[in-house]
Protein backbone atom coordinates (compact mmCIF):
# COMPACT_ATOMS: atom_id res chain seq x y z
CA UNK A 1 0.00 0.00 0.00
CA UNK A 2 1.53 3.42 -0.97
CA UNK A 3 2.28 5.72 1.76
CA UNK A 4 0.14 8.39 1.20
CA UNK A 5 -2.81 5.77 1.02
CA UNK A 6 -1.53 4.37 4.71
CA UNK A 7 -1.46 7.08 6.57
CA UNK A 8 -4.52 8.67 5.27
CA UNK A 9 -5.87 4.92 6.96
CA UNK A 10 -4.32 6.11 9.95
CA UNK A 11 -5.78 9.67 9.66
CA UNK A 12 -9.38 8.16 9.43
CA UNK A 13 -9.31 5.51 12.20
CA UNK A 14 -8.02 7.89 14.55
CA UNK A 15 -10.84 10.35 14.19
CA UNK A 16 -13.03 7.42 14.51
CA UNK A 17 -11.23 6.10 17.90
CA UNK A 18 -11.54 9.59 19.13
CA UNK A 19 -15.40 10.34 18.13
CA UNK A 20 -16.13 6.53 19.61
CA UNK A 21 -14.42 7.18 22.74
CA UNK A 22 -16.08 10.85 23.58
CA UNK A 23 -19.42 9.43 22.60
CA UNK A 24 -19.58 7.00 25.51
CA UNK A 25 -18.04 9.22 28.03
CA UNK A 26 -14.07 8.68 28.20
CA UNK A 27 -12.30 11.57 28.79
CA UNK A 28 -10.33 12.52 25.47
CA UNK A 29 -8.28 15.66 24.34
CA UNK A 30 -8.37 17.15 21.18
CA UNK A 31 -6.93 15.34 18.18
CA UNK A 32 -4.15 16.93 16.68
CA UNK A 33 -2.74 15.99 13.26
CA UNK A 34 -0.94 19.36 11.58
CA UNK A 35 -0.62 19.31 8.25
CA UNK A 36 2.57 18.49 6.70
CA UNK A 37 5.85 19.73 6.92
CA UNK A 38 7.91 21.59 4.24
CA UNK A 39 11.31 20.21 2.75
CA UNK A 40 13.04 23.66 4.47
CA UNK A 41 11.27 22.78 7.71
CA UNK A 42 12.81 19.44 7.77
CA UNK A 43 15.85 20.52 6.66
CA UNK A 44 16.34 22.47 9.10
CA UNK A 45 15.62 20.09 12.27
CA UNK A 46 17.90 17.57 10.38
CA UNK A 47 20.96 20.18 10.51
CA UNK A 48 20.22 21.07 14.18
CA UNK A 49 20.12 17.44 15.34
CA UNK A 50 23.49 16.45 12.69
CA UNK A 51 21.86 13.52 10.99
CA UNK A 52 19.36 12.81 7.81
CA UNK A 53 16.06 11.29 8.80
CA UNK A 54 15.31 7.85 7.58
CA UNK A 55 13.23 7.81 4.58
CA UNK A 56 10.33 6.55 5.74
CA UNK A 57 10.42 9.43 8.77
CA UNK A 58 11.11 11.82 6.05
CA UNK A 59 8.24 10.72 3.94
CA UNK A 60 5.85 10.66 7.13
CA UNK A 61 6.75 14.02 7.97
CA UNK A 62 6.81 15.81 4.39
CA UNK A 63 3.78 13.50 3.29
CA UNK A 64 1.68 12.92 6.27
CA UNK A 65 1.65 15.55 9.77
CA UNK A 66 4.63 17.12 10.92
CA UNK A 67 2.88 16.52 14.57
CA UNK A 68 0.21 14.09 15.53
CA UNK A 69 -1.27 13.67 19.16
CA UNK A 70 -3.76 11.04 20.33
CA UNK A 71 -4.77 10.92 23.98
CA UNK A 72 -7.68 9.51 25.94
CA UNK A 73 -8.60 7.93 28.97
CA UNK A 74 -11.14 5.66 30.20
CA UNK A 75 -13.45 7.35 33.39
CA UNK A 76 -12.56 6.80 36.65
CA UNK A 77 -16.40 4.09 36.91
CA UNK A 78 -14.85 2.16 33.73
CA UNK A 79 -13.98 -1.55 35.47
CA UNK A 80 -11.44 -2.06 33.01
CA UNK A 81 -9.59 -5.44 33.40
CA UNK A 82 -6.29 -3.52 31.56
CA UNK A 83 -6.07 -0.44 33.01
CA UNK A 84 -4.59 1.35 29.53
CA UNK A 85 -4.74 4.64 28.44
CA UNK A 86 -4.17 5.99 25.04
CA UNK A 87 -1.01 8.25 23.77
CA UNK A 88 0.46 8.11 20.50
CA UNK A 89 2.24 11.06 19.01
CA UNK A 90 5.28 12.71 17.09
CA UNK A 91 6.18 16.14 16.20
CA UNK A 92 8.77 17.34 14.28
CA UNK A 93 10.22 19.66 16.89
CA UNK A 94 9.74 16.25 19.04
CA UNK A 95 12.80 14.62 17.70
CA UNK A 96 15.69 14.89 19.47
CA UNK A 97 18.25 12.58 21.23
CA UNK A 98 17.36 11.28 24.39
CA UNK A 99 18.84 11.83 27.88
CA UNK A 100 19.23 8.38 29.71
CA UNK A 101 19.99 10.13 33.28
CA UNK A 102 23.45 8.87 33.37
CA UNK A 103 26.40 11.30 34.50
CA UNK A 104 28.23 10.87 31.25
CA UNK A 105 26.83 10.60 27.65
CA UNK A 106 25.74 6.83 26.53
CA UNK A 107 26.33 5.61 23.23
CA UNK A 108 22.54 4.68 23.24
CA UNK A 109 21.64 8.34 23.29
CA UNK A 110 23.61 8.94 19.66
CA UNK A 111 21.62 5.65 18.58
CA UNK A 112 18.24 6.22 19.36
CA UNK A 113 15.95 8.90 18.21
CA UNK A 114 13.25 10.00 20.35
CA UNK A 115 9.86 11.23 19.13
CA UNK A 116 7.68 10.92 21.83
CA UNK A 117 7.74 11.35 25.41
CA UNK A 118 4.86 10.04 28.02
CA UNK A 119 3.56 11.58 30.97
CA UNK A 120 5.63 9.93 33.36
CA UNK A 121 8.92 10.86 31.34
CA UNK A 122 9.09 7.14 29.15
CA UNK A 123 10.13 7.70 25.96
CA UNK A 124 9.48 6.29 22.29
CA UNK A 125 12.40 5.82 20.38
CA UNK A 126 14.08 4.98 16.77
CA UNK A 127 16.96 3.09 16.00
CA UNK A 128 19.25 4.77 13.88
CA UNK A 129 21.93 1.70 14.24
CA UNK A 130 20.15 -0.64 11.86
CA UNK A 131 20.62 2.06 9.31
CA UNK A 132 17.28 1.15 7.29
CA UNK A 133 14.54 3.68 5.76
CA UNK A 134 11.75 2.72 8.19
CA UNK A 135 13.36 2.08 11.70
CA UNK A 136 12.72 -0.09 14.33
CA UNK A 137 10.86 1.59 17.40
CA UNK A 138 11.41 0.67 21.00
CA UNK A 139 9.75 2.00 24.34
CA UNK A 140 12.19 3.41 26.86
CA UNK A 141 11.14 3.14 30.89
CA UNK A 142 12.80 5.78 32.82
CA UNK A 143 12.54 3.74 36.12
CA UNK A 144 14.07 0.36 34.99
CA UNK A 145 16.58 1.86 32.18
CA UNK A 146 15.30 -1.03 30.12
CA UNK A 147 13.67 -1.36 26.07
CA UNK A 148 10.82 -2.98 24.95
CA UNK A 149 10.79 -3.62 21.22
CA UNK A 150 7.55 -2.39 19.69
CA UNK A 151 7.52 -2.98 16.10
CA UNK A 152 10.71 -3.85 13.55
CA UNK A 153 9.75 -0.81 11.34
CA UNK A 154 8.07 2.49 12.47
CA UNK A 155 5.03 1.85 10.33
CA UNK A 156 4.81 -1.33 11.56
CA UNK A 157 4.57 0.00 15.18
CA UNK A 158 1.84 2.89 14.20
CA UNK A 159 -0.33 0.23 12.46
CA UNK A 160 -0.38 -1.97 15.31
CA UNK A 161 -0.68 0.33 18.26
CA UNK A 162 -3.48 1.81 16.21
CA UNK A 163 -5.53 -1.37 16.03
CA UNK A 164 -4.46 -2.04 19.42
CA UNK A 165 -6.66 1.77 20.19
CA UNK A 166 -3.44 4.22 20.08
CA UNK A 167 -2.25 3.15 23.75
CA UNK A 168 1.08 4.13 25.34
CA UNK A 169 3.26 5.49 26.03
CA UNK A 170 4.59 4.84 28.89
CA UNK A 171 5.86 1.45 28.55
CA UNK A 172 3.97 -0.33 31.27
CA UNK A 173 0.90 -0.23 28.51
CA UNK A 174 3.01 -2.20 26.19
CA UNK A 175 4.27 -4.29 28.43
CA UNK A 176 1.70 -7.25 28.13
CA UNK A 177 1.27 -7.05 24.59
CA UNK A 178 5.09 -7.10 23.35
CA UNK A 179 6.20 -10.12 21.89
CA UNK A 180 9.47 -10.92 20.22
CA UNK A 181 8.85 -8.78 17.26
CA UNK A 182 7.10 -6.05 18.83
CA UNK A 183 3.20 -5.27 19.76
CA UNK A 184 1.98 -8.71 19.37
CA UNK A 185 -1.98 -7.87 17.72
CA UNK A 186 -2.78 -11.36 17.95
CA UNK A 187 -1.79 -12.70 21.14
CA UNK A 188 -4.46 -13.80 23.64
CA UNK A 189 -4.16 -10.51 26.10
CA UNK A 190 -4.38 -8.29 22.48
CA UNK A 191 -7.45 -10.05 21.40
CA UNK A 192 -9.21 -10.04 24.65
CA UNK A 193 -8.40 -6.28 25.39
CA UNK A 194 -9.43 -5.33 21.63
CA UNK A 195 -12.66 -7.39 22.20
CA UNK A 196 -13.25 -5.41 25.07
CA UNK A 197 -12.48 -1.95 23.39
CA UNK A 198 -14.44 -2.66 20.67
CA UNK A 199 -17.52 -3.45 22.65
CA UNK A 200 -16.78 -0.23 25.16
CA UNK A 201 -16.77 2.37 21.87
CA UNK A 202 -20.09 0.91 20.43
CA UNK A 203 -22.29 -0.90 23.09
CA UNK A 204 -25.07 1.77 23.79
CA UNK A 205 -27.44 2.12 26.61
CA UNK A 206 -30.48 1.71 24.40
CA UNK A 207 -29.41 -1.62 23.83
CA UNK A 208 -27.71 -2.75 27.10
CA UNK A 209 -31.78 -1.62 28.25
CA UNK A 210 -32.69 -4.64 26.31
CA UNK A 211 -30.31 -7.65 27.69
CA UNK A 212 -29.75 -8.24 31.08
CA UNK A 213 -25.61 -9.40 30.35
CA UNK A 214 -25.44 -6.73 28.38
CA UNK A 215 -26.69 -4.51 30.84
CA UNK A 216 -25.09 -6.30 33.94
CA UNK A 217 -21.65 -5.15 31.00
CA UNK A 218 -22.39 -1.77 30.58
CA UNK A 219 -22.65 -1.13 34.22
CA UNK A 220 -18.92 -2.34 34.53
CA UNK A 221 -17.93 0.10 31.41
CA UNK A 222 -19.81 3.04 33.13
CA UNK A 223 -20.83 2.43 36.37
CA UNK A 224 -24.41 2.53 37.30
CA UNK A 225 -24.91 5.72 39.22
CA UNK A 226 -27.25 7.06 36.54
CA UNK A 227 -30.77 7.13 37.24
CA UNK A 228 -31.83 5.70 34.20
CA UNK A 229 -28.88 2.57 34.18
CA UNK A 230 -30.62 2.18 37.99
CA UNK A 231 -34.38 1.89 36.61
CA UNK A 232 -33.19 -0.43 33.56
CA UNK A 233 -31.60 -2.62 36.58
CA UNK A 234 -35.20 -2.61 37.98
CA UNK A 235 -37.16 -5.09 35.63
CA UNK A 236 -34.99 -7.73 36.61
CA UNK A 237 -35.04 -9.79 40.01
CA UNK A 238 -31.86 -8.43 42.38
CA UNK A 239 -30.85 -11.55 43.79
CA UNK A 240 -29.15 -11.92 40.27
CA UNK A 241 -27.60 -9.25 40.10
CA UNK A 242 -26.33 -8.95 43.64
CA UNK A 243 -25.01 -12.51 42.82
CA UNK A 244 -23.04 -11.16 39.68
CA UNK A 245 -21.48 -8.56 41.53
CA UNK A 246 -20.70 -10.57 44.26
CA UNK A 247 -18.98 -13.10 42.18
CA UNK A 248 -16.95 -10.46 40.62
CA UNK A 249 -15.64 -9.30 43.90
CA UNK A 250 -14.76 -12.62 44.87
CA UNK A 251 -13.02 -12.58 41.70
CA UNK A 252 -11.40 -9.70 41.71
CA UNK A 253 -7.34 -9.43 41.68
CA UNK A 254 -7.13 -5.43 42.07
CA UNK A 255 -8.16 -4.02 45.23
CA UNK A 256 -8.19 -0.53 43.84
CA UNK A 257 -11.64 -2.09 41.60
CA UNK A 258 -12.98 -3.89 45.33
CA UNK A 259 -14.95 0.04 46.17
CA UNK A 260 -16.54 0.19 42.13
CA UNK A 261 -17.92 -3.14 42.43
CA UNK A 262 -19.30 -1.98 46.29
CA UNK A 263 -20.59 0.84 44.31
CA UNK A 264 -22.64 -1.02 41.23
CA UNK A 265 -24.01 -3.44 44.37
CA UNK A 266 -25.08 -0.22 46.30
CA UNK A 267 -26.55 1.73 43.01
CA UNK A 268 -28.24 -1.43 41.89
CA UNK A 269 -29.26 -3.34 44.04
CA UNK A 270 -29.24 -0.60 47.23
CA UNK A 271 -30.76 -1.55 50.98
CA UNK A 272 -32.36 -5.25 49.17
CA UNK A 273 -28.44 -6.46 49.91
CA UNK A 274 -28.94 -5.83 53.86
CA UNK A 275 -28.40 -9.78 54.48
CA UNK A 276 -25.30 -9.74 52.26
CA UNK A 277 -23.48 -6.85 54.02
CA UNK A 278 -24.38 -8.28 57.50
CA UNK A 279 -22.34 -11.59 56.21
CA UNK A 280 -19.22 -9.15 55.66
CA UNK A 281 -19.49 -8.94 59.62
CA UNK A 282 -19.01 -12.50 60.25
CA UNK A 283 -15.68 -14.44 59.58
CA UNK A 284 -15.54 -14.90 56.01
CA UNK A 285 -14.24 -15.27 52.59
CA UNK A 286 -16.35 -11.93 52.17
CA UNK A 287 -14.70 -10.06 55.01
CA UNK A 288 -11.18 -10.94 54.00
CA UNK A 289 -11.66 -9.87 50.42
CA UNK A 290 -13.57 -6.31 51.53
CA UNK A 291 -11.38 -4.02 52.62
CA UNK A 292 -12.86 -2.22 56.50
CA UNK A 293 -13.62 0.73 54.79
CA UNK A 294 -14.95 -0.94 51.82
CA UNK A 295 -17.42 -2.88 54.43
CA UNK A 296 -17.70 0.52 56.17
CA UNK A 297 -19.43 2.47 52.74
CA UNK A 298 -22.06 -1.02 52.23
CA UNK A 299 -22.87 -0.83 55.82
CA UNK A 300 -23.70 2.49 55.74
CA UNK A 301 -25.34 2.22 51.98
CA UNK A 302 -27.66 -0.57 53.11
CA UNK A 303 -28.21 -1.08 56.33
CA UNK A 304 -30.62 0.51 58.70
CA UNK A 305 -28.48 3.80 60.00
CA UNK A 306 -28.49 3.49 63.83
CA UNK A 307 -27.63 -0.67 63.08
CA UNK A 308 -25.36 0.55 60.39
CA UNK A 309 -23.44 3.24 62.47
CA UNK A 310 -22.63 1.29 65.92
CA UNK A 311 -21.33 -1.19 63.44
CA UNK A 312 -18.72 1.05 62.19
CA UNK A 313 -18.10 2.78 65.27
CA UNK A 314 -17.25 -0.16 67.77
CA UNK A 315 -14.91 -1.28 64.62
CA UNK A 316 -13.30 2.51 65.19
CA UNK A 317 -13.19 1.67 68.75
CA UNK A 318 -11.50 -1.57 68.53
CA UNK A 319 -9.09 0.33 67.22
CA UNK A 320 -8.70 2.62 69.42
CA UNK A 321 -8.92 -0.07 72.15
CA UNK A 322 -5.87 -1.84 70.64
CA UNK A 323 -3.85 1.21 70.84
CA UNK A 324 -3.33 1.78 67.63
CA UNK A 325 -2.75 4.88 65.94
CA UNK A 326 -6.50 6.25 64.47
CA UNK A 327 -5.85 9.50 61.91
CA UNK A 328 -8.14 11.40 60.60
CA UNK A 329 -8.10 10.17 56.86
CA UNK A 330 -8.79 6.36 58.72
CA UNK A 331 -11.52 7.50 60.09
CA UNK A 332 -13.00 9.72 57.53
CA UNK A 333 -13.04 6.74 54.85
CA UNK A 334 -15.07 4.73 57.38
CA UNK A 335 -17.48 7.53 58.58
CA UNK A 336 -17.92 10.13 56.31
CA UNK A 337 -20.82 7.71 54.30
CA UNK A 338 -23.25 7.88 57.08
CA UNK A 339 -22.87 12.14 57.00
CA UNK A 340 -24.75 11.84 61.07
CA UNK A 341 -24.08 14.14 64.17
CA UNK A 342 -23.45 11.18 66.17
CA UNK A 343 -20.17 10.72 64.36
CA UNK A 344 -19.03 14.67 65.59
CA UNK A 345 -20.02 13.47 69.29
CA UNK A 346 -17.81 9.98 68.79
CA UNK A 347 -14.50 12.06 67.27
CA UNK A 348 -14.63 14.76 69.50
CA UNK A 349 -12.00 12.98 72.50
CA UNK A 350 -9.99 10.72 69.11
CA UNK A 351 -9.24 13.69 67.28
CA UNK A 352 -5.50 15.05 67.08
CA UNK A 353 -2.93 16.42 64.71
CA UNK A 354 -2.50 16.48 62.03
CA UNK A 355 -6.38 17.56 61.40
CA UNK A 356 -6.67 16.19 57.99
CA UNK A 357 -9.42 13.71 57.63
CA UNK A 358 -11.00 14.70 60.53
CA UNK A 359 -12.11 18.58 59.07
CA UNK A 360 -14.03 16.35 56.34
CA UNK A 361 -15.25 14.47 58.67
CA UNK A 362 -16.87 17.05 60.71
CA UNK A 363 -17.70 19.29 57.70
CA UNK A 364 -19.97 16.00 56.68
CA UNK A 365 -21.03 15.04 59.69
CA UNK A 366 -24.39 17.57 59.54
CA UNK A 367 -22.66 19.58 62.34
CA UNK A 368 -25.20 22.27 64.26
CA UNK A 369 -23.97 25.49 65.44
CA UNK A 370 -23.59 24.09 69.08
CA UNK A 371 -21.06 21.88 67.53
CA UNK A 372 -18.78 24.37 65.98
CA UNK A 373 -18.89 26.64 69.45
CA UNK A 374 -18.34 23.43 71.23
CA UNK A 375 -15.20 22.67 68.91
CA UNK A 376 -14.10 26.07 68.45
CA UNK A 377 -13.88 26.66 72.55
CA UNK A 378 -12.01 23.18 72.57
CA UNK A 379 -8.74 22.19 72.47
CA UNK A 380 -6.24 23.62 70.00
CA UNK A 381 -6.69 20.18 67.90
CA UNK A 382 -10.40 20.68 67.79
CA UNK A 383 -10.52 24.49 67.30
CA UNK A 384 -8.29 23.97 64.14
CA UNK A 385 -10.46 21.35 63.16
CA UNK A 386 -13.76 22.87 63.37
CA UNK A 387 -12.07 26.00 61.28
CA UNK A 388 -11.17 24.20 58.67
CA UNK A 389 -14.68 22.37 58.54
CA UNK A 390 -16.49 25.76 58.53
CA UNK A 391 -13.92 26.31 56.08
CA UNK A 392 -14.93 23.67 54.14
CA UNK A 393 -18.65 24.20 54.62
CA UNK A 394 -18.61 27.85 53.19
CA UNK A 395 -16.80 26.99 49.93
CA UNK A 396 -19.37 24.37 49.09
CA UNK A 397 -22.50 26.58 50.09
CA UNK A 398 -23.35 25.16 53.28
CA UNK A 399 -23.70 25.70 56.91
CA UNK A 400 -24.18 24.29 60.11
CA UNK A 401 -28.06 24.25 61.17
CA UNK A 402 -29.83 25.21 64.22
CA UNK A 403 -29.51 28.84 66.12
CA UNK A 404 -26.35 30.58 65.64
CA UNK A 405 -24.51 32.80 68.77
CA UNK A 406 -22.88 34.88 67.19
CA UNK A 407 -21.56 37.15 69.84
CA UNK A 408 -20.57 33.65 70.87
CA UNK A 409 -18.84 32.90 67.45
CA UNK A 410 -17.03 36.19 67.30
CA UNK A 411 -15.64 35.66 70.68
CA UNK A 412 -14.06 32.50 69.92
CA UNK A 413 -13.03 33.87 66.27
CA UNK A 414 -11.31 36.51 68.11
CA UNK A 415 -9.16 33.86 70.43
CA UNK A 416 -8.63 31.53 67.20
CA UNK A 417 -7.17 34.80 65.58
CA UNK A 418 -5.10 35.18 69.00
CA UNK A 419 -3.89 31.73 69.32
CA UNK A 420 -2.69 31.11 65.79
CA UNK A 421 0.88 30.88 65.74
CA UNK A 422 0.87 29.80 61.67
CA UNK A 423 0.22 31.90 58.95
CA UNK A 424 -2.31 29.98 57.67
CA UNK A 425 -4.49 29.62 60.51
CA UNK A 426 -4.58 33.44 60.49
CA UNK A 427 -5.66 33.64 57.13
CA UNK A 428 -8.56 30.59 57.61
CA UNK A 429 -9.74 32.60 60.63
CA UNK A 430 -9.77 35.66 58.29
CA UNK A 431 -11.28 33.88 55.43
CA UNK A 432 -14.11 32.85 57.56
CA UNK A 433 -15.07 36.18 58.99
CA UNK A 434 -14.96 37.99 55.43
CA UNK A 435 -17.96 35.26 55.09
CA UNK A 436 -19.87 35.73 58.20
CA UNK A 437 -22.31 38.30 56.27
CA UNK A 438 -23.21 36.48 54.11
CA UNK A 439 -23.54 33.40 56.70
CA UNK A 440 -25.65 35.56 58.73
CA UNK A 441 -28.07 36.53 56.41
Amino acid sequence: MPMQQRMEKWFEAWKLLMHDMERQGAQVWPLTIEPPATLEEIERREESLGISFPATIRTILLLGSSQVQINWSLPSRTLDPFSLSGDLGWSLDAFEWPYFGGDEESEDEKRYLCFHVGGNGDMLLIDLATGVDDPPVYSWGHETDEFLLLGKSFTEFVERVTELGCIGAECWNYEALAGADGLDVEGQVAQEWKEWLQIYRTLTFEEAAQDFEKLVLFAKMHGAGNSRIQEAFTQYDWEPILQKWVTQIEQETSSSNLLLWCQLIVETVGKKAESWVRSLWESGPHYQRLGSSQRAYLTAACLPEEEGLQRVLAEMDEVVARKECLVGYAANSHLHHFHSREVIWWMEPHVAYPIEGWDELFAVSRPQWEDLIRWLDGNEAQRQIALSAWGKMLTSGESPSGEANWQEINRLLDVAYEKAILRKEKERVDRIRSSLETVKH
